[in-house]
């Protein structure tokens, strides 16, 4: 039989474990209450910092280390809450204006490895429920998995969307400002930044060029550009070959002539095949036949509006018009883009002026002192 005295006991220290874990709750909960941030009369709690960054997507969660980070996560936060008001107010009133191709095509973009996935499933029909066709079997979809991504594509591009018109709306408040007088920017800032930036301010190699395309659709599209290859190796001036194709184009309804600048920017891995037989190439040179994947081309019409044309993978025949090696910007070539970010900055401090945004750095927790829930 347990005696009374040992039953006291642990009855006392179960209350007294009770206590202490009330107590500690208690304090974690204070610690996430306390205020890091204010705009206007709203304020930013530690806990609702945390709770932001706990429900980041995987691929976009920052890794915390120091109190630095926090803060730059703060501030972001208060930018984007600042920003996106904004940038819906001005495309409401026309004055900020970003196609929903543009914003598809950025999602894409930021999408890594599921770009080529996600972009093939917005370009397919979704098939009544349990069909699956040749394309869906490649990248193990079913009609409700495609629906699934084609819904994901949605709401990606409504995020990418509402952030570019918050950027472009700081934008056009920016120039806004400096005619007014509001903001200032004299030329030792300018460059200032320039030699801050210049190892970023790299001019791709580029090149312009007309070709005679054969989009792969066509079935033989690499044999009809190995065709003309032989016909100019033959004797044939390309200028006339193109005329030719362009005639066919127009009776045929298939855009064969292509106009263009491509830069090598080494991040478009899918171009690396197309530079690998350009790079380098003077005026004048005929290159071919090149593999150019499909990409989309974001167009801007006379009015200012954007949108992007699907442009479908082909086989060029090409002549080089122009060729721009890479280089370093001199500072009158980067002297508007060192200028932009400085511009963006101050109207940012305008904005978050007029907004009544205060940060309270030293109430941001120390990540690697943090217990409990709040640990990230």
């Amino acid at each position: 039989m347990v005696s009374f005295t040992l039953l006291f006991s642990r009855r006392l220290f179960l209350l007294v474990l009770a206590m202490f874990l009330a107590v500690g709750c208690g304090q974690i909960t204070d610690k996430d209450r306390i205020k890091v941030a204010k705009i206007g009369e709203k304020y930013i709690t530690r806990g609702k910092l945390f709770k932001l960054i706990r429900e980041m997507p995987d691929a976009k969660r920052p890794i915390i280390r120091n109190r630095s980070d926090l803060l730059r996560i703060l501030n972001q936060h208060i930018d984007s809450r600042i920003k996106l008001p904004l940038g819906r107010k001005l495309a409401a009133a026309g004055k900020v204006k970003i196609s929903r191709d543009h914003a598809r095509e950025q999602f894409f973009l930021e999408s890594g490895d599921e770009a080529k996935m996600l972009r093939n499933s917005w370009t397919m029909e979704v098939p009544p429920s349990g069909v699956v066709t040749p394309l869906m079997k490649i990248y193990g979809l079913t009609p409700e998995l495609l629906q699934f991504n084609k819904d994901n594509v949605d709401e990606g591009t409504d995020r990418v969307l509402e952030k570019m018109q918050g950027d472009k709306a700081v934008e056009y408040l920016a120039a806004a400002a400096l005619k007014e007088g509001r903001i200032t920017l004299d030329s030792a800032e300018i460059q200032r930044e320039y030699k801050f930036m210049k190892e970023q301010l790299v001019s791709y190699e580029e090149i312009t060029f007309i070709g005679i395309r054969f989009p792969s659709t066509l079935g033989d599209a690499s044999a009809q550009a190995a065709k003309v290859l032989e016909e100019i190796n033959g004797g044939i001036p390309f200028d006339d070959i193109l005329k030719e194709y362009a005639e066919k184009g127009t009776q045929e309804n298939i855009g064969y002539i292509m106009q263009s600048d491509i830069s090598n920017n080494p991040a478009l891995e899918k171009f690396r095949g197309f530079w690998s037989a350009a790079s380098g190439a003077e005026k004048g040179a005929i290159i071919g036949p090149v593999y150019l994947p499909a990409y989309q081309q974001v167009v801007e019409d006379k009015d200012g509006n954007t949108r992007a044309i699907n442009m479908p993978d082909a086989y060029l025949i090409l002549k080089v018009l122009d060729h721009r090696p890479e280089h370093v910007m001199s500072f009158e070539e980067a002297k508007s883009l060192a200028a932009a970010p400085l511009l963006k900055a101050k109207m940012m401090h305008l904005l978050r002026d007029e907004k009544g945004v205060e940060v309270y750095e030293d109430k941001l927790p120390e990540p690697s002192q943090t217990q409990g829930p709040t640990v990230l």
